[in-house]
């Protein structure tokens, strides 16, 4: 079986992630935020929870790729859970971590046209990995050009990503916290004045 090349594997990226606790997905892929109300979640530590098990769930999933294992996030976060349980949470924090991580390091990145399996960016050829100002260039350029407007619902950050055409996830998380931290183009805040977990472009 041949197996990628992924590269060096001691850094471990400690990073936000956009889980959804409604459908268990980091990007969330339900967009019901706000429909229902969401169990309150436990208290853990800042940034989604102690850091303990990162460096063995980026070990644990490298070294399965390269076994031949092929995953989404959905399904590696399963494989963990049995590997590390049997805190859920816990286990999806850490992979919520590493996977941003993971796309940070440019080692295995999300499948751009769907629910594909994580892949090294050799697989997906067409992504683009931008820097920030690119990334930021880009979400001004879908508001320019009318594909994300003033009159919308407010939208998952995931929703936004793809009308960003193969560009990596976690470029356009970047641009867009960085963008809303300085209060340009786009916002969390909801009509209602109320902050959200849904991206707005600013009125």
């Amino acid at each position: 079986m041949a197996h990628w090349t992924l590269g060096p594997r001691d850094w471990i990226g400690l990073t936000m992630s956009d889980y959804c606790h409604l459908c268990d997905t980091d990007p969330c892929m339900c967009g019901q935020h706000g429909n229902v109300t969401p169990i309150p979640a436990k208290k853990v530590a800042p940034h989604g929870g102690p850091r303990g098990i990162d460096e063995e769930v980026r070990k644990f999933v490298l070294n399965s790729h390269d076994d031949g294992v092929r995953e989404n996030w959905g399904g590696w976060l399963d494989l963990l859970a049995e590997r590390f349980g049997p805190d859920r949470d816990a286990v999806r924090n850490a992979w919520s971590r590493v996977n941003n991580s993971l796309q940070r390091d440019w080692l295995l990145i999300d499948d751009p046209d769907g629910d594909g399996p994580k892949m090294p960016p050799s697989h997906y050829p067409q992504v683009r990995r931008l820097s920030k100002s690119a990334a930021i260039a880009e979400v001004e350029q879908l508001i320019v050009s009318g594909g994300w407007t003033v009159d919308e619902p407010g939208l998952r950050l995931w929703q936004v990503w793809r009308r960003i055409p193969n560009t990596v996830y976690i470029c356009i998380y970047d641009a867009l916290h960085d963008m809303n931290g300085r209060d340009y183009l786009v916002t969390t805040t909801a009509p209602s004045g109320k902050s959200s977990q849904f991206w707005y472009v600013k009125p």
